[in-house]
């Protein structure tokens, strides 16, 4: 009897959705919370607690009430919710980059950012031919998945390396202030790459119907990046300057319009929606408008519903997920992806640095830095998901590698200022 009137309740309109988001907040809020008191960054908690409600936990131990919760045929409302959380994100992250910072430091920026790109992206390469015998699926070609594991190995995640180092901080175990200007800048120059990397992976994955159709895709890509970034950021500069004295709220629904409407542009065009999100952030003219600047306008206007909207991006990933892959093999699988991961990213970016004449201590701990894969890594494993890139198992393969170098970053640091003390 309660199990009908339950099921007759969440047959109401709306009704299932709004314990989805209920379930999905108390339990990233939760995990979250226990996280940051463990030390860790926030947003790995929350990651943490969305990829829990999926088969690898609440759907194996409750399979019932999991697939009366989430059953697949009612997840798309779900998914809108998570894409306009995502445009919204990434619109963000592209507003807040600086690239004067990147151009200034050019040479120790591309030295260390070749590094931490190049070698992992050559350990990805080379076991992609192994992951594709292993994990491929029918539609893929070799080499569209070569690079686009390759580009899975390579990321470092801007916001969440961003909140670890000022978490630190705010905890008076402050980062050294060049280590911390120096991630911070490869970060970003790290994730402009890696976007447009994607973007001509998407581009040439969706032109496959030979040379002439990816060269038409190429073409139209790099118009559409002309359009937006030689009109679109200096009309948008000339317009803020001519009015510095405007409500905060036009800017901000004007700019949010540009960001959907760059989205379903790019979308259109075969890249993917959120590569126009990015780079409709990156038009955002960082310029005053009363009393602070506008990408810290949009940033503290829209985070609410950032706040809100990405645990359910956290909940889609976690749905995605195989359980299965913690059998022998695939943990056998995990690990060999996890330490190319890691050797990759630290050893890459740390090598890069000391020939750029950093000392060892120095060079280790940027490397750790930018081994913070976190949240940018799951957007864009995601997007290889859904274009059918990757199958679930290896999908939940870098999931779980992305998660696990995120949370390595801070216990990493620990033993590194620990062993720096005693020598």
């Amino acid at each position: 009897m309660t199990g009908t009137m339950l099921d007759s309740l969440l047959h109401l309109p709306g009704a299932l959705l709004l314990l989805q988001l209920g379930t999905i907040l108390l339990s990233t809020s939760a995990c979250g919370w226990l996280l940051a008191r463990l030390g860790q960054p926030r947003v790995v908690g929350e990651i943490a607690g969305g990829l829990l409600l999926g088969p690898i936990a609440f759907g194996h131990l409750f399979p019932g009430a999991a697939a009366l919760l989430f059953p697949p045929s009612q997840l798309h409302p779900l998914e809108i919710v998570s894409n306009i959380g995502l445009v919204l994100f990434l619109f963000v992250i592209g507003a807040e980059l600086d690239l004067t910072a990147i151009a200034k430091n050019r040479g120790t920026t591309f030295a260390i950012t070749f590094g931490s790109i190049g070698l992992p992206f050559a350990l990805g390469a080379a076991i992609s031919p192994l992951l594709f015998s292993r994990f491929g699926l029918p539609g893929v070609t070799p080499s569209g998945f070569l690079v686009f594991v390759g580009i899975s190995m390579s990321i470092t995640a801007l916001p969440v390396l961003a909140r670890i180092i000022q978490d630190r901080r705010r905890a008076n175990h402050p980062i050294d202030s060049a280590i911390a200007a120096h991630a911070l800048i490869c970060a970003a120059a790290n994730d402009v790459l890696a976007w447009c990397f994607l973007a001509i992976t998407l581009t040439l994955l969706h032109g496959s119907q030979g040379v002439e159709a990816a060269l038409v895709h190429l073409f139209v890509l790099a118009v559409y990046i002309g359009i937006m970034l030689l009109f679109a950021r200096p009309l948008a500069r000339y317009l803020v300057a001519r009015c510095p004295a405007s409500p905060p709220w036009v800017w901000i629904l004007a700019l949010v319009a540009l960001a959907f409407l760059s989205a379903h542009i790019t979308d259109a065009l075969g890249i993917h929606a959120f590569f126009g999100a990015f780079l409709a952030g990156i038009c955002v003219p960082r310029l005053p408008l009363r009393a602070t600047t506008l990408p810290h306008v949009l940033d503290r206007s829209l985070q609410p519903i950032i706040h809100l909207t990405l645990p359910v991006f956290f909940a889609m990933t976690g749905l995605h997920m195989q359980r299965n892959i913690f059998d022998r093999n695939g943990l056998g699988w995990l690990a060999v992806v996890l330490l190319l991961a890691v050797a990759g990213k630290i050893g890459g970016a740390a090598l890069a640095a000391r020939l750029g004449g950093m000392t060892w201590a120095t060079s280790t701990r940027i490397g750790i830095l930018l081994n913070t894969r976190g949240l940018v890594e799951l957007i864009v494993l995601n997007i290889g998901y859904k274009e059918g890139i990757l199958s679930p198992q290896l999908f939940t393969i870098f999931v779980l590698m992305a998660v696990i170098t995120t949370a390595m970053t801070v216990p990493l640091l620990i033993f590194t200022e620990r062993r720096r003390l005693t020598e």
